[in-house]
């Protein structure tokens, strides 16, 4: 009875996974390039998850160390142009450390105490959560045209106009901003939250 009941769980498993891989992906948003870049002076941002409004992973940067200007530094991973919806928010967890680590040293007995203090640290770090929202935050004009773009572009080609998104960590939370980019003249527009000077 049990074999029969575990049997039937996985084709029903099977047929739900065949399901949502079969649904075709969006293609009625801009796309976009984000960037994340940590403005915490002598701080290091370790970034765990980031989940979307309907619940999809949204890809992370890992650790960032402190950038002098955060608009210019940290890790950007292109998205653009794949035609994804804009996220109605992302939620980020994260964990801030001191930067720079104290050096690793290098016998053995210093080695396993280090370790056992970064191990403690961890633990003791709490856990960071913010809910940042973004569609609401990009003028619809803006995403107008890279979609427009996007509809004009050659096969395998890069669009003229791409939506750049930043997310910047800082001691008062994480600040967003955009940028409607062209290949051939740079930045068109930009606008989000004000950052620390």
């Amino acid at each position: 009875m049990q074999k029969h009941l575990l049997q039937t769980i996985c084709f029903l498993a099977a047929i739900a996974l065949c399901a949502a891989c079969s649904v075709t992906r969006s293609q009625d948003g801009p796309g976009m390039i984000v960037t994340f870049s940590n403005g915490i002076k002598g701080k290091k941002v370790d970034v765990l998850r980031a989940r979307t409004a309907n619940g999809v992973f949204f890809p992370t940067p890992g650790s960032l160390g402190p950038d002098k200007n955060p608009m210019t530094g940290g890790k950007t991973m292109g998205a653009a142009p794949d035609g994804r919806e804009l996220p109605q928010w992302v939620e980020f967890e994260w964990k801030v450390w001191p930067y720079p680590y104290p050096d690793m040293p290098a016998e053995p007995v210093a080695l396993q105490a280090w370790s056992n203090g970064v191990h403690a640290m961890s633990r003791s770090l709490p856990i960071q959560t913010a809910r940042v929202a973004v569609r609401s935050r990009v003028p619809q004009d803006v995403i107008d045209e890279v979609l427009a773009s996007n509809r004009q572009r050659a096969p395998r080609a890069l669009p003229d106009k791409m939506l750049w998104v930043y997310f910047i960590w800082y001691e008062t939370g994480i600040k967003l901003r955009w940028k409607l980019k062209s290949s051939c003249c740079g930045l068109l527009r930009e606008g989000g939250d004000e950052l620390a000077p």
